[in-house]
């Protein structure tokens, strides 16, 4: 799915738009008042091809939107709706204001070589900190859908938050969840990612629309889960905390297991998270 295949229906009144070239999901969820956007791109000219998508979906309607989290594939098309709350963690906001800068750098020397038209675009990109931070939840009401935003604590990052739909059994992830590939872990908390995917669960979702491909149910969160739990083990056990897994057979490249022990180690030395939600979620969807 490209921009120019425009809007995939994947539960209802929810629709999926895929960014180009980090192949994103940016998806759109229509309340009888107000309609809500799900990250916006990685550029500010995706993010104009993405309004205009949008626009043509919902004529006048009012749009709010939210990022998921502060990577820039997620976040920095955010300046093509000026005239749009922008929701974030408070930690997002936090990590976008010290961090976009370098991101916006990085991103686009990355990119140079194998598509140096989009790397120009990351460089020119604006970034645009969200207006409404969220610490721990926030409601909002969309017109007859409500939509929870939840801070799950430390996984992917120190600041996911995801979008809960109680109406339509669903749950916007970001990249917690991530169906096309591995889940990516340079800036995450291995230690931690297996209990934000457990109070996944336990919201009891039956449509998750993950950061990055296809929607899937909860046998795949389970199943990653499980995969992030075996990977937190491997982690303590070379650390010495654990028993060592000698045999250990995850889905995770040499490259990634090393930079997944540097950050247990990071997340030993960084204690307690002082965003990770106290006691059990809420059982939200039926």
């Amino acid at each position: 799915m490209s921009p120019a295949q425009g809007w995939q229906a994947v539960g209802v009144g929810i629709l999926r738009w895929v960014g180009s070239p980090v192949d994103v999901n940016c998806t759109l969820v229509r309340g009888d008042d107000v309609a809500l956007l799900v990250d916006s791109g990685s550029t500010r000219e995706e993010g104009m091809e993405l309004r205009r998508a949008v626009e043509k979906e919902l004529g006048g309607q009012e749009l709010v939107v939210v990022n998921t989290h502060a990577h820039y594939d997620h976040c920095f098309g955010d300046s093509a709706f000026p005239e749009s709350a922008i929701y974030a963690s408070a930690g997002c906001v936090a990590t976008l204001r010290q961090t976009g800068p370098a991101q916006r750098r990085e991103a686009a020397e990355s990119w140079r070589d194998e598509d140096p038209d989009f790397a120009a675009r990351l460089e020119a990109a604006r970034i645009v900190l969200p207006t409404q931070p969220v610490e721990g939840e926030a409601l909002l009401d969309l017109g007859g859908i409500k939509a929870q935003l939840l801070v799950t604590g430390r996984g992917h990052t120190d600041h996911d938050l995801v979008v809960v739909l109680p109406e339509l059994g669903a749950l916007l992830a970001g990249d917690l969840v991530e169906e096309s590939g591995p889940p990516a872990l340079e800036d995450s908390y291995p230690l931690s990612w297996p209990l934000a995917l457990g109070r996944i669960l336990a919201l009891g979702p039956q449509l998750v629309i993950p950061g990055h491909g296809q929607e899937v149910g909860r046998d795949f969160v389970a199943r990653q889960r499980d995969q992030m739990d075996q990977l937190a083990e491997w982690c303590l056990g070379e650390l010495g905390l654990g028993t060592r897994v000698r045999d250990y057979r995850g889905a995770f490249t040499p490259a990634a297991l090393r930079t997944a022990l540097e950050r247990a180690q990071q997340e030993l030395s960084a204690g307690p998270s002082p965003t990770a939600p106290t006691g059990p979620p809420e059982d939200l969807l039926p």
